[in-house]
């Protein structure tokens, strides 16, 4: 089990087996926060050795579920740019991935890692494959079959709608190239891209919504047809 091991707030201090930890920035994003800790340790008065962890914490994922598929291809954006800058900067120290109990959502993010990582170098993906090799080394890697498909569902969007996001400085020629029809389709890049985001909508059965038809939920709905997901 995982309990959170840094302070509850950014202006306390903790101190675990002598060794003391303060968070020294955070961000908050919709999805997920990046955290900068500083750890040291303390000889009476004298810092003795210092180290400083930079944490991504994806926020919006409870246990035995899965996420939206485009939240956790951000979330995975965001960790290769920072460390790709690290590692080649030479900043860079280990990296770890957990969760609560250090499976069924490690092993997600690791399986849509890895595999994005293979099709940019080689072209190919193999979930299948490197779900067993993981589960060689750790038991309940990936723990239920919705997760499993939620790996290959990540991984369609990732291919189908590709890098979406560009700088700031970029918009006003985006906005030119989104307007010009392509010859073979005679559909200009908006139409294009919002046809893509209709596929890749979730489509939710009765039983998702369940709740809302419940008989003490009925008339609390404007429409029997538009009820929440419970």
């Amino acid at each position: 089990m995982c309990v959170q091991y840094w302070p509850a707030s950014n202006e306390l201090e903790e101190t675990y087996g002598g060794i003391h930890i303060k968070v020294i920035q955070e961000e908050e994003l919709a999805n997920f926060r990046i955290r900068t800790f500083r750890l040291y340790k303390m000889d009476k008065e004298t810092v003795t050795e210092e180290r400083f962890i930079l944490q991504f914490h994806f926020t919006e994922w409870h246990c035995h579920s899965c996420p939206f598929g485009n939240a956790l291809l951000e979330f995975r954006r965001r960790v290769r740019a920072v460390v790709g800058h690290r590692i080649k900067s030479k900043e860079a120290g280990p990296m770890v991935v957990h969760c609560n109990d250090g499976g069924g959502r490690s092993g997600v993010y690791l399986s849509v890692d890895a595999n994005m990582e293979l099709g940019e170098e080689e072209d190919k993906f193999d979930v299948f494959g490197y779900l067993k090799k993981l589960r060689q080394s750790r038991m309940a890697m990936v723990e239920n079959v919705d997760q499993y498909k939620f790996v290959y569902d990540t991984l369609e969007e990732y291919v189908t709608c590709g890098n979406s996001w560009f700088g700031v400085s970029e918009l006003s020629q985006r906005l030119k190239q989104k307007s010009q029809k392509n010859a073979t389709t005679k559909l200009n890049e908006y139409q294009r891209e919002y046809m893509l985001i209709c596929k890749q909508t979730p489509r939710f059965t009765i039983g998702d919504c369940a709740g809302g038809h419940r008989g003490d939920n009925r008339k609390k709905n404007r429409d029997v047809l538009i009820v929440p997901r419970k």
